[in-house]
């Protein structure tokens, strides 16, 4: 698998998106990708465009494995720090990701001013109430399917 990165710095000029790179890499290398939304958001913030346009571009069928995670503010820019809880617009993306992708396995990164266990289990089911919803269309779909 590939992930795609945070990134802080842009070109002047480039041929593609960030998006469309990853895209033709995951084509070519014909591989996975473990999308961090976490960092599609930083991203989109840092340099101003629409992470959906970003989530909705990749290939749904690529996607292996996502990474969601909290970030810091700064004046400037965001920096993915892995250091505060998952925030509202980051649970939207994953949401939409796994609309897109089906329930997928999921990372919740979490490497600095760790909190107490109850808020990490309570990110991870939140993660998991967004996971069975995803869920549950596919299952009345198999159900109606086999009648």
């Amino acid at each position: 698998m590939v992930e795609n990165v945070s990134s802080y710095a842009e070109y002047h000029a480039s041929e593609m998106t960030e998006w469309e790179f990853l895209n033709e890499v995951v084509e070519r290398a014909d591989c996975g990708i473990l999308l961090d939304v976490n960092n599609i958001y930083v991203s989109s913030q840092n340099h101003n465009f629409d992470p959906f346009t970003y989530v909705n571009a990749v290939p749904a069928e690529r996607i292996a494995q996502i990474h969601i995670a909290g970030h810091s503010r700064f004046e400037k820019y965001i920096l993915d720090t892995h250091d505060h809880p998952v925030l509202e617009p980051v649970w939207q993306l994953y949401a939409r990701t796994i609309e897109r992708a089906g329930p997928t396995a999921t990372l919740l990164e979490w490497d600095d001013n760790i909190p107490s266990f109850e808020e990490v289990h309570a990110e991870a089911l939140k993660a998991n109430q967004f996971l069975q919803a995803a869920a549950k269309p596919a299952v009345r779909e198999l159900a109606e399917t086999t009648r």
